[in-house]
């Protein structure tokens, strides 16, 4: 697990849209499609369930952005804290 990976997932949860998601991070759509196919292979479980164009979270979908989002968010109050010294 990455800061990339959890950035990935955490804007695929947020935009339920691999499109959307993919030009907020500035990478291609089939990028992050390979990417999460391998992510979720890699697991042994799906993430998302797909209905149309939108990504639905499944259970570990749900909590492996929550997770996400709390390292991201530890990453960057250390990063702003250790730019101050």
């Amino acid at each position: 697990m990455d800061f990339r990976e959890l950035s990935y997932v955490a804007a695929i949860a947020k935009y339920q849209n691999i499109t959307k998601a993919s030009e907020a991070l500035y990478i291609t759509q089939p990028n992050l499609s390979k990417f999460l196919s391998t992510l979720e292979n890699d697991l042994g479980l799906k993430l998302f369930k797909r209905a149309d164009k939108k990504y639905v979270p499944t259970y570990a979908g749900q909590r492996y952005p929550e997770y996400a989002k709390n390292i991201l968010e530890s990453k960057a109050s250390l990063d702003s804290e250790l730019a101050d010294i």
